[in-house]
């Protein structure tokens, strides 16, 4: 059985015309490393011709990654599918300091395309996902005074060999309530079959065997030709996501949560009680490793 993750590091957008969060580019390499000790699996990673040759050398090099298990790829957001269409549709001076890339997001399912399919399943990672804002510290080594913030060994082959278990013969995807701790809109009403905005499904990861990405993926196309074409708006690739959630149920195993906070780095004040009654993030994790 063959796994591969696709994940992206583009550090240097903000301020430019795709948009992106500023200052994170330590941030992606030091949480991508914790995500690789799922060895068991092989990772891709586009970048910026700008940053490959950094990324190289900090990944191969200054932590001894393997050529085979990460491969890094320099790929120009210009040649984003459907970069045109989201150029003409898309306000440069709102996205220059927005913290979400437009290409990136799409890209999450069209970098798939470039894939030769010769492995079995298949999934999307943000490579930031492994950090402190996210994971308890009991899940972080803090054995640096920056690295530590990132360093976390819940990620491991005995993680992935859940994750495969659990997603069986559906996509996996996480997803958030947005009724009691709101979290965003969605495309409009009319898009779906029965309207439902409850849960924010999340871009952070998600997939499952290669032959229903490729559905899931077909089926991304269709929604974000649909809904961009006759709403003359660019929508979040989450917001999509949630929509196809919603229409095309059967597909997917949801794992829940309520709340991004958790006990260690919820706002000063707030009650233990908070914990109690909402779910963190890192517990859906959580149900996938453990339950």
């Amino acid at each position: 059985m063959r796994i591969k993750f696709i994940t992206a590091i583009y550090s240097n957008l903000s301020g430019t015309d795709y948009g992106g969060r500023q200052n994170r580019g330590n941030h992606y390499r030091w949480s991508l490393i914790s995500l690789l000790r799922m060895t068991n699996a092989d990772f891709i990673c586009y970048t910026s011709n700008e940053e490959i040759e950094q990324l190289k050398h900090f990944f191969y090099f200054e932590n001894n990654i393997s050529e085979n298990q990460l491969k890094i790829v320099s790929f120009d957001l210009q040649d984003s599918k459907y970069f045109n269409l989201i150029k003409e549709y898309k306000n440069v001076d709102s996205v220059k300091y927005g913290d979400r890339c437009f290409e990136i997001q799409y890209n999450k399912f069209f970098w798939f395309l470039n894939e030769d399919m010769s492995y079995d399943y298949y999934y999307w990672i943000d490579a930031g996902l492994s950090h402190c804002g996210l994971l308890p510290n009991k899940y972080l080594e803090f054995n640096d005074e920056y690295q530590g913030y990132y360093n976390s060994y819940f990620f491991d082959n005995d993680f992935l060999t859940k994750l495969i278990n659990k997603t069986d013969d559906k996509i996996l995807i996480i997803g958030k309530d947005n009724v009691r701790n709101y979290w965003s809109g969605t495309v409009p009403s009319e898009f779906y079959n029965n309207y439902d905005n409850s849960i924010h499904t999340i871009g952070g990861i998600f997939g499952g065997k290669k032959e229903n990405f490729i559905k899931l993926v077909e089926l991304f196309e269709f929604n974000f030709k649909k809904i961009i074409n006759n709403t003359k708006v660019l929508w979040f690739e989450e917001q999509i996501l949630s929509l196809m959630y919603q229409n095309y149920n059967d597909m997917f195993k949801m794992f829940y949560f309520e709340t991004w906070w958790h006990e260690t780095n919820g706002p000063t004040g707030l009650s233990e009680d908070y914990f109690t009654i909402n779910k963190s993030f890192y517990k859906a994790l959580e149900d996938i490793k453990y339950e």
